[in-house]
């Protein structure tokens, strides 16, 4: 229970010649009381309810910064991981670009002319000898068209350039084959 404070207080003396002070053994209580103009008492329930305050508002801000540093630490993982996905989609793509060099250099190795001409010997072809250009009349042409039911435009024209996409080709691996 709540326990009331007596406060001692001391008459005024009147004013006369300076005395010599006594010395005086005080308790910590009593110069605490007296260096206070005004005392009142204090409970124990008030004292508990600042207290309970005091640690509420302390664990509150503890919670809140171990919250925020949980925060933090998952938010680094996260960009720890999207980074080593990162790298490893650029290695992947620098692997592919070495492993598209390597197919262009054996397409350019495959289609050189003197490979060409030493597997066609190989294969027991010979050189022509020359060109003979033959007309054919336009009988010939007008039965073939009828047999093939004829030649659809569209198939005549060119859809797409299939050299598009060679400048981009070329700046991408430079003088490389």
């Amino acid at each position: 229970m709540a326990r009331p404070m007596k406060v001692a207080r001391t008459a005024p003396q009147p004013k006369s010649a300076p005395q010599r002070k006594k010395v005086t053994t005080r308790s910590a209580q009593q110069r605490r009381t007296q260096a206070s103009p005004i005392a009142r008492a204090v409970t124990q329930r008030d004292v508990t309810k600042r207290t309970r305050r005091f640690v509420f508002a302390g664990l509150s801000i503890a919670f809140l910064a171990i919250a925020m540093m949980m925060l933090v630490v998952i938010f680094q993982t996260r960009i720890a991981e999207t980074q080593l996905n990162i790298d490893k989609i650029e290695s992947q793509i620098s692997a592919e670009r070495d492993r598209y060099d390597a197919l262009r250099h054996e397409r350019s190795s495959l289609r050189e002319p003197a490979r060409l001409v030493s597997e066609a010997t190989a294969m027991g072809m010979v050189p022509g000898n020359g060109t003979d250009f033959v007309a054919v009349d336009s009988l010939t042409v007008a039965q073939v068209l009828v047999s093939t039911g004829g030649v659809d435009p569209e198939l005549l024209s060119v859809s797409h350039d299939p050299l598009v996409n060679y400048g981009a080709v070329k700046s991408t691996i430079g003088d490389r084959p």
